[in-house]
């Protein structure tokens, strides 16, 4: 049998093994858990009238966006220390910035909460003219100091592997909240917690005359380090423009805006913030209540601001939804089951169901766009969205020095034993080359994904400057050369005695499921010797192993915070990055990848940075740094009944980030 053959076949046992225990199960009581061308158009106009619903087939709940997740839960519903999908989805819905993307579009903006703005002619100072009348969900009115405050709060906690160094990097030219106290103490290689008192208030103040509030005159002044050209996308981005009221902040227990005490609020737990499950922002919609493995609810925000189109055609006044309620429901058959029943508006359906679903499609529009690119197909019931490149990448990340302090049950005995594996186990590069030629990219894209993804090439997505255009990928899979890597690892002596580790992936995100135990059967096939269990955690779960350097080996990926090669070689690669500090690379590799990446971010032209990132592309596959898996291309499913909906890339989650666009009729 060949070795494609073979693979298909596997794929395929895993897939249809998960679609019968679906079918089979019943639906499980939620229980609590931690926070070319294309067709013609039939719809030619926006205002072709929708078509109704299918025979038999009421819509449910007129009042209600019911969207079915089943990849997780939020970590937290504060916009400031969010750094993950699901959590900033929701927020977007509550919360507001300055500005927000022109509908599809991720390098044009609208104006939200400033009226206007305007740039000097160096770029590097920004003035921004805040709205007047707007209110806070609890009462409070919007000003200026609102503004700043909600940034200058934002950076000075500062969690770790948040998103903040792209504000530091803006504002600063650093990465971290520390970097900045220490630079300013005179000492970078002192540790934190012995930075002079002095030093701290004075960094504080650094971070408070980044951003600075008129009332009188209704602006806010954002003075840069360098010209940026993506400081808008930052804006338009729940962790860094999403603005809170300063006094309700302080009245419940946030940073009270003494340099003082900033140091107290720094770098907290998800679960102490002041707005980890309650909110109170100024959006279309307000937090009801969320009560952990049960559900989301927002409700229009009755009082809201808005009364021209936000776009073209846009939406203005109140919500045309009432209530939005999100449900994260594992298991794929009670999601498929809501979905035929009219009882769930969106769900979830990762690449591996989508072969069960879409006969069922009435209508198919193409490029996430239902405005004059749709065609009716049949008699089904719901509306397919496909041919969305969605700038995500997905690797299986290594962690090269894993932390073993107060024990780690990821990797067994922690030796080289049989048992288990020593926490240096990747920075072996026999070790990393094997595991990337044990892995079927091809079984995982064709035939798990029914062929909507490519081979990633390194960090840098296709179509993007730095990816090497016309070069394939560097790995490929290849059982003889994945049991030559294993046999020189670590002098032969891993060949000899075998090895036990975990493997982690997210709960309900069946195509990293399928692509971990692709990768654990070409890893068990090269020796009997070699064990890889693969673990399904909880997202907030598996995100607190990585930051906690727990994980040797996990699969996970990255949504682009803004749209230039920086955003992804900085998150992979670099020492401070979000991905970068938990692969944990030597000091000596890490200082020349760093070195690169800050090379290629201070220059201006396209011609002098292009090789630069084309280098970080290679040598980031040269050195095996992780297995660099795929890029996928997405499909979004919606009741019939859903009017409205457009595919933004650089939405959190493209089905519910930003429900107010939506409506639900015939």
């Amino acid at each position: 049998m060949s070795s494609k053959l073979r693979w298909a076949r596997v794929v395929s046992a895993i897939v249809v093994l998960t679609m019968v225990l679906a079918a089979c199960a019943p639906a499980p009581t939620p229980t609590p858990v931690p926070p070319g061308e294309t067709p013609p158009p039939v719809e030619a106009t926006p205002t072709t009238p929708p078509p109704p619903p299918p025979p038999g087939l009421e819509i449910k709940n007129p009042d209600t966006y019911m969207a079915i997740g089943g990849a997780g839960w939020p970590e937290t519903l504060d916009p400031a220390w969010t750094y993950e999908t699901a959590g900033c989805a929701m927020e977007n819905n509550i919360y507001e910035g300055l500005v927000w993307f022109n509908r599809e579009r991720t390098e044009e903006f609208v104006p939200l909460l400033a009226t206007d703005w305007e740039v000097n002619e160096t770029g590097d100072v920004w003035t921004f003219y805040v709205r007047e009348g707007v209110t806070f969900h609890e009462g409070g009115t919007l000003e200026p100091h609102d503004v700043t405050y909600s940034l200058h709060r934002a950076m000075l906690m500062d969690r770790i592997d948040g998103a903040h160094w792209m504000n530091f990097e803006a504002f600063f030219g650093l990465y971290t909240m520390e970097d900045l106290a220490k630079e300013i103490a005179g000492d970078p290689e002192m540790e934190f917690a012995d930075v002079p008192a002095d030093a701290l208030v004075e960094a504080c103040e650094a971070v408070k005359a980044i951003a600075v509030a008129d009332d009188e005159a209704g602006t806010v002044i954002y003075k840069l380090a360098a010209p940026t050209p993506w400081f808008l996308a930052l804006l338009a981005n729940a962790w860094s423009g999403m603005i809170v009221d300063k006094e309700w902040m302080i009245e419940n227990g946030a940073w009270d805006d003494d340099c003082a005490t900033w140091v107290e609020w720094y770098d907290p737990p998800a679960e102490e913030t002041v707005l980890f499950s309650v909110g109170n922002g100024t959006g279309p919609y307000k937090l009801d209540h969320w009560t952990p493995g049960e559900e989301i609810v927002l409700v229009a925000n009755e009082n809201y601001w808005r009364t021209e189109p936000i776009w073209e055609g846009g939406p203005s006044g109140v919500a045309s939804i009432p209530r939005f309620v999100y449900k994260n429901i594992a298991e794929w058959g009670t999601r498929l089951a809501m979905f035929e029943a009219g009882d769930a508006d969106y769900i979830y359906v990762p690449p591996p169901f989508r072969a069960q679903t879409e006969p069922d499609a009435k209508i198919v529009c193409y490029e996430g766009d239902e405005l004059g690119r749709c065609e009716e197909t049949g008699t089904g019931y719901y509306k397919l969205f496909r041919d969305m490149p969605r700038p995500v990448m997905t690797p299986a990340q290594f962690n090269w020095q894993i932390n073993m302090e107060g024990g780690n049950p990821f990797v067994g005995s922690g030796e080289l034993d049989g048992n288990g594996i020593p926490p240096d186990f990747f920075m072996d590069k026999h070790v990393r080359y094997a595991f990337n030629y044990c892995f079927d990219f091809d079984a995982l894209i064709q035939d798990a994904m029914s062929g909507d993804g490519i081979q990633a090439q390194g960090p840098i997505i296709k179509g993007m400057m730095g990816y090497r255009e016309g070069e394939p990928p560097l790995f490929s899979y290849d059982p003889a050369k994945c049991e030559e890597e294993f046999k020189q690892a670590f002098g032969g002596e891993l060949w000899e005695n075998g090895f036990y580790m975990q493997l982690a992936y997210n709960i309900g995100n069946e195509t990293r499921r399928i692509a971990s135990e692709i990768l654990k059967a070409g890893v068990e096939a090269a020796n009997p010797d070699f064990n890889v269990s693969v673990v399904g955690m909880p997202w907030p779960v598996l995100l607190d192993s990585r930051r906690a350097q727990k994980l040797p080996i996990y699969i996970g990926g990255w949504l682009e915070d803004f749209h230039d090669p920086h955003n992804w070689v900085h998150p992979f690669l670099h020492s401070q990055g979000a991905y970068g500090r938990v692969i944990n690379m030597p000091e000596e590799l890490a200082a020349e990848f760093d070195a690169l990446i800050e090379e290629a971010a201070s220059l201006v032209s396209v011609e002098e940075r292009r090789p630069i990132y084309e280098e970080i592309q290679l040598k980031a596959q040269e050195e095996a740094v992780v297995i660099w898996i795929y890029q996928e291309i997405q499909r979004s499913h919606l009741q019939e009944w859903i009017h409205g909906f457009y595919f933004n890339p650089a939405y959190c989650s493209n089905e519910y980030s930003y429900v107010y666009a939506l409506s639900k009729g015939q």
